[in-house]
């Protein structure tokens, strides 16, 4: 059980307790709390005390039951199954063949940036059930990249890769991105060692 449903069940939990005190009437409250532990100091509350802590607690279990419900939506909305997982990938790929990135002789392009904004873009929320881990380079300098759900999983392996060499020395050149994917993590490449 992840995280927002244990909160939404604590919330839960919490509501029904206010909601059982605002049922209760408080006067058996008081005057149980005076048989067992003797006098008080003071006298008995007002009416207008007792109606007061009436709705408090009625007001704060329908709080707490509203935030529950609200902690349960966001964790089924921010949850990816394993369809809108390759959905989400697949846009991912096209907004990254889409894109141009710098690169020159001394420095690389910075595909883990391009792949957490692509990612940030197609899910609209930097907060996403989806994450995205490097798995390593490929060798023609590009980089793969394993994307998953943080909740169901589901794997998919991105590979990521310019479309030009690089050409000069001093100022950078904007190259295209070129990427591949297919289901799965991404294993090590033909060659490595395992």
């Amino acid at each position: 059980m992840s995280k927002a449903m244990q909160l939404a069940y604590a919330c839960w939990v919490f509501a029904a307790l206010f909601l059982f005190l605002a049922c209760i009437n408080p006067r058996v409250i008081y005057w149980g709390r005076r048989a067992r532990f003797g006098s008080s100091g003071g006298g008995e509350s007002s009416d207008a005390a007792y109606n007061a802590q009436r709705i408090g607690s009625t007001f704060s279990a329908v709080l707490l039951t509203v935030m529950g419900f609200v902690l349960m939506h966001w964790e089924d909305q921010s949850t990816y199954d394993a369809d809108e997982v390759r959905v989400a990938v697949g846009k991912v790929a096209e907004d990254l063949n889409q894109q141009t990135v710098p690169q020159s002789r001394i420095l690389a392009p910075d595909y883990y940036l391009a792949v957490n904004t692509a990612i940030s873009k197609v899910t609209g929320d930097v907060l996403s059930d989806l994450r995205s881990r490097s798995a390593g380079t490929t060798p023609s300098d590009g980089e793969r990249f394993t994307i998953s759900s943080y909740t169901t999983g589901n794997p998919y392996c991105l590979t990521v890769e310019a479309t030009s060499s690089r050409q000069s020395m001093s100022k950078p050149v904007y190259v295209g991105l070129r990427t591949a994917v297919r289901k799965g993590e991404c294993g090590p490449l033909v060659g490595e060692p395992r």
